[in-house]
């Protein structure tokens, strides 16, 4: 017995819970650390003229009446109830449950009262509430964007069977569902890459590789959205060759959804910049637009899966927002990180992308020749 009452006494001083035991006589045989430093109410106390003080008026008679039920009935109970160790403190509000101990004859001889937040349980259905919520939002505009390929395809399709004698209308309607097809494909591509680095399965192919060709080819990826909007791209690059050991392709996939994110939220004719420049042992990828900007509660939430789900209509228009999500896990893997700035709403925005450098002695097999020695300058 003397064994089980130590392992239960080690194990309720690490619970945050309020813990404490009150004995057949009526006082505290044992309190938790979290519990005396709340409450203040030590081992030896009378139970009741030391808690019934702390409780908050309205809530006092209710929790009387419960206790003296409960030690009567010999019922455990679960009562809410607000609670505060000194009078110039606040209330909290906590959930109680009290249960009692028998012992073989079934005789009671304590009572272990345990007390949670209820406050942070609340918090944590709301929060659960809300993912729920925005899951459900995902989900719909997840619909939403499937269906605009599909229409234009199924179009497509009937066309070519109403006209395939006619080459013209063959290559635009074979032009178009390549068009359409290849949006579903970056679709379906963006929900597995998600996925997977929710399940950490993305594998990086890495090498030290040329910054810049990684940046070109994103711009190269991205033109298209940008040309069709009108804005106009400046590319600013280093006079000296920056090296990094990365998966080129993924890196590309990085910039690229960095410049198509630009593109999307920034009114047609706008102006996009991306440049490449050195800090210390890090290089840095800035990626800027004059676009709609970025709320300063939200800047901390939009590399956050389904958040442009959460946008409204504006953000609907511009897709499902998984891009900025696995921008950020992607850099994570290759040990660097990747921030978002703005001045508010109306005020364009800023995303700085962060890779640690290679240098000359550090460079590995398959570094271009003399690239590492290029990459010293400063």
């Amino acid at each position: 017995m003397r064994v089980t009452e130590t392992h239960f006494r080690s194990l309720a001083d690490l619970l945050p819970q309020f813990v404490c035991i009150v004995d057949e006589s009526g006082r505290v045989s044992y309190g938790n650390p979290s519990w005396y430093e709340f409450m203040g109410i030590g081992a030896g106390s009378p139970f009741l003229a030391s808690f019934l003080p702390a409780l908050h008026p309205v809530d006092r008679s209710l929790w009387e009446r419960t206790w003296e039920q409960a030690v009567a009935s010999g019922e455990p109970y679960v009562l809410e109830r607000r609670v505060r160790f000194t009078t110039e403190s606040d209330y909290v509000r906590q959930l109680e449950r009290g249960n009692p101990v028998r012992d073989r004859d079934g005789r009671i001889g304590e009572w272990i009262l345990i007390a949670a937040d209820a406050d942070e349980n609340e918090r944590l259905i709301a929060q659960l509430r809300r993912s729920i919520a925005g899951k459900d939002r995902f989900l719909a505009l997840l619909a939403h964007e499937m269906r605009g390929p599909l229409a234009p395809l199924s179009s497509a399709l009937q066309l070519l069977g109403l006209h395939i004698d006619e080459p013209q209308v063959v290559r635009q309607s074979s032009t178009m569902m390549g068009r359409q097809l290849a949006q579903l494909v970056r679709l379906v591509d963006d929900l597995l890459d998600l996925a997977r680095s929710q399940n950490a399965q993305i594998a990086l192919k890495r090498g030290v590789l040329e910054l810049e060709t990684a940046v070109r080819a994103a711009v190269e990826a991205a033109q298209p959205l940008i040309t069709a909007h009108g804005h106009h791209l400046t590319l600013a690059l280093p006079a000296d060759t920056m090296m990094v050991d990365g998966d080129a392709g993924r890196l590309t996939q990085v910039f690229a959804n960095l410049l198509v994110n630009a593109a999307k939220f920034t009114e047609n004719g706008g102006q996009i910049s991306i440049s490449i420049e050195r800090d210390v042992d890090w290089a840095l990828v800035r990626v800027r637009d004059s676009g709609i900007g970025i709320r300063r509660d939200m800047l901390a939430r939009v590399f956050d899966a389904y958040v442009q789900a959460e946008g409204g209509s504006a953000a609907s228009r511009a897709g499902l927002g998984l891009g900025l999500a696995l921008v950020r896990h992607l850099i994570e893997l290759h040990g660097g990180t990747v921030n978002a700035y703005s001045e508010g709403p109306g005020r364009g925005s800023e995303f700085i992308v962060r890779l640690p450098s290679v240098r000359g002695a550090e460079c590995l097999p398959g570094c271009p020749a003399n690239a590492c020695n290029s990459a010293l300058l400063t």
